[in-house]
């Protein structure tokens, strides 16, 4: 771990790390502010597509705030997709610990109030694989930070996978990585679910995060 010189972000430094180990698809070094200890916890990915509806929307916020409960739990997501963003209003104000993967160097990210607050408590880390001297916001980078999300996700929960689109290709490559993965029964996961995997239950994800 090295603190990167002059550079501190709501009050912290930023650091640079080497990837977990264990962790697949993603970069060999990484950029953080906050606690790293947040990585050893169980970590859900959370994902999705941008089309969703009210009925999803409800699902998803039920199912959140039920597993906000888990102990040891952590969510990590890019909180970037409509349905991401509504997820992070939800899981925010609960107990559960937070990565928040950023597809762009963190001198260029500016936390809210919340997530400063979050960051000198010790209940959020901020997580990036560009570094320092990354200038812009690139279609590729924003690609690498799901792969971040899916490679350090010890179970991956998606929100809304239709057809064709980028989160089903991302579960698809979660499923063939060998980590568990979960979705909501609505007719817009439909394809996930004929994949077989497993409907998103509290007693699911607790299963799957406490085996691994």
């Amino acid at each position: 771990m090295t603190a990167i010189e002059n550079l501190v972000i709501a009050g912290c430094e930023v650091h640079e790390i080497r990837s977990p180990q264990g962790a697949d698809s993603k970069p060999s070094k990484l950029w953080c502010v906050g606690d790293q200890n947040i990585l050893q916890k169980n970590l859900l990915g959370i994902i999705s597509a941008r089309r969703f509806d009210a009925d999803l929307t409800w699902k998803s916020v039920q199912l959140l705030q039920q597993l906000g409960s888990l102990e040891n739990l952590a969510f990590i997501s890019g909180w970037h997709s409509p349905l991401e963003k509504e997820a992070f209003r939800v899981v925010i104000s609960l107990p559960a610990s937070l990565v928040i993967c950023v597809a762009k160097s963190l001198q260029r990210f500016a936390p809210s109030e919340a997530i400063k607050i979050r960051l000198n408590e010790g209940r959020s880390l901020l997580l990036t694989h560009c570094s320092p001297k990354a200038k812009r916001i690139s279609r590729e980078a924003s690609l690498r930070r799901n792969q971040l999300v899916i490679g350090l996700a010890k179970a991956l929960l998606v929100l809304s996978a239709p057809e064709e689109s980028s989160s089903l290709v991302l579960a698809r490559e979660a499923m063939r990585a060998g980590t568990p993965v979960f979705t909501p029964e609505h007719p817009l996961n439909r394809s996930l679910l004929e994949l077989k995997t497993s409907p998103a239950t509290l007693e699911n994800v607790r299963s799957a995060i406490e085996h691994r």
